[in-house]
């Protein structure tokens, strides 16, 4: 398996580290680069009984919107020039995660904001990387692999196995396991890819497992976070607890995410 297509999602102007992270992780990788922006539907309020919206409101909100994503394409070719690369311009208008779903279906892995990465997992079913605004935006180096031994780790695993193989170095922590040397039959697998991966298991004793996932990133090291994420039809619900819905709140580490 390799990474051949990326996707990128840029919902505004300032999201440089997205789009930073997926010319990096496309120039590594060697792979096709598409970025993404979904013009927003204009917003139109109920006025009352018998109220009308002015047409020129709507008219403005499009025109504005219209500008919005002139700047944002110019921003993503200056970014490509800078760096060498070739990025193809994509822009839609309607609902940015039913959009972005579909584009996302069609690359090997989508970056984009944690806001957008949290449903878009889901909505996709393929990777997804939540790109935080403080975070250190280049092709990741040294990756933490979240473990409990669950098909969505497991999914998690399999789907970041490029980057592992071309990482530096690859920790794996299992947070109060189910059974014991789970950690150990995951990086025994991963050897075999010739990944060199340290495991450890930690027991939480009450603490979260999302705070104890950050700190061992930071004890580590590590410049990435992989980790499964589920879902029900009316709720999210995420792998070792909160410990996803943690990490997409963090501003210090990207975070693979796979349904």
């Amino acid at each position: 398996m390799s990474i051949k297509s990326l996707l990128v999602v840029i919902a505004a102007v300032g999201d440089d580290g997205p789009l930073k992270m997926a010319i990096s992780l496309a120039k590594r990788h060697g792979a096709n680069l598409a970025a993404l922006h979904v013009i927003p539907p204009p917003l139109v309020f109920y006025s009352g009984i018998g109220g009308e919206i002015p047409v020129a409101v709507i008219e403005a909100q499009q025109q504005e919107a219209e500008e919005a994503a002139k700047a944002i394409r110019a921003k993503v070719e200056a970014a490509a020039r800078e760096a060498g690369a070739e990025i193809e311009w994509r822009c839609e208008q309607g609902d940015t995660v039913g959009i972005a779903a579909v584009h996302a279906r069609y690359a090997d892995m989508t970056v984009t904001t944690p806001d957008i990465a949290g449903d878009l997992v889901f909505a996709s079913a393929t990777p997804v990387i939540a790109m935080p605004a403080s975070a250190k935006a280049q092709a990741p180096r040294r990756l933490l692999v979240a473990w409990n031994g669950s098909r969505e780790a497991a999914r998690a695993v399999h789907d970041a196995l490029p980057m592992l193989e071309a990482a530096e170095s690859v920790d794996v922590v299992a947070i109060d396991p189910p059974r014991e040397a789970i950690g150990i039959d995951i990086a025994r697998m991963l050897g075999r890819h010739g990944i060199k991966v340290e495991a450890r298991e930690r027991l939480s004793r009450g603490a979260e497992a999302g705070a104890i996932l950050l700190e061992e990133a930071k004890t580590s090291g590590a410049d990435l976070l992989v980790m499964g994420a589920y879902g029900h039809s009316r709720f999210r619900e995420w792998v070792l607890g909160g410990a996803t819905e943690s990490a997409l709140e963090q501003d210090k580490i990207p975070v693979l995410l796979s349904h």
